[in-house]
């Protein structure tokens, strides 16, 4: 299909000035490499909503929530009347020594030219016969088990897929960074067989390992998935 020169022009220096083309038609491989398109997001590529549920349907449904190497902490301190320093009079702190796992079922996805927005929905999340240690008042460890519970999670993933291409046609997967993103919510979070004192920061640990475990299935083995499929699709060069 031939376009006339000044059509194609104009197609091509709006692509290069504004990025993302708000409402254009998914564009045939074969007319890449005409008019030679430096990128475009993932949606406006005919292959495009293909290899993102490819990539989709390769995400295990299993997620490993895994707690941060770290100790969470809200020891109390005093002043010293004499010297007015701020010393340490009781430990408080919490670190988790076990994780768990949890079943997603498919998340829902929505690809468009601007963006790729990602849902994802744990009605009940419940874990038991988790381990950890704990400092309350003698800043010595110990150690004793707990569980949790939480309801109504939700997580949003938003990213703006992009393809780059060479001079022979060939394709790569791009990022945009903006507006990439997660953001999650949680209903309601209850930790079972913890001391009052400890309450607050389990709940901080097991709300940064969701989050941390959560990133990683989106935002990183998502993203491999689909650089596979994209490669496996239109990354070789065309002779």
């Amino acid at each position: 299909m031939n376009f006339p020169t000044r059509v194609t022009a104009g197609l091509v220096a709006s692509i290069c000035a504004l990025g993302v083309p708000r409402d254009s038609a998914a564009i045939d491989p074969g007319q890449v490499a005409q008019q030679a398109l430096p990128v475009l997001p993932l949606a406006t590529y005919s292959s495009g909503p293909a290899m993102l549920q490819q990539a989709m349907s390769q995400l295990k449904a299993d997620v490993s929530v895994k707690f941060l190497d770290k100790d969470y902490e809200n020891d109390v301190y005093a002043r010293e009347p004499i010297t007015n320093k701020k010393v340490r009079v009781s430990c408080v702190r919490f670190r988790a020594n076990s994780g768990f796992h949890v079943a997603m079922d498919p998340p829902a996805y929505n690809l468009t030219s601007q963006q790729l927005t990602i849902t994802a929905k744990f009605p009940r999340i419940r874990a038991d016969s988790l381990s950890f240690k704990f400092m309350l008042g003698p800043c010595a460890w110990a150690g004793s088990g707990y569980g949790v519970q939480l309801t109504d999670v939700k997580l949003v993933y938003k990213a703006r897929p992009m393809l780059s291409f060479d001079e022979n046609g060939a394709c790569r997967l791009a990022w945009n960074n903006d507006p990439n993103g997660m953001a999650m919510s949680i209903g309601d979070l209850n930790i079972i067989g913890v001391q009052n004192d400890l309450d607050k920061l389990a709940k901080d640990a097991v709300r940064e390992a969701i989050n941390y475990s959560l990133d990683a299935v989106f935002g990183g083995a998502l993203r491999g998935e689909l650089q596979k499929v994209v490669l496996d699709t239109c990354g070789a060069k065309r002779r």
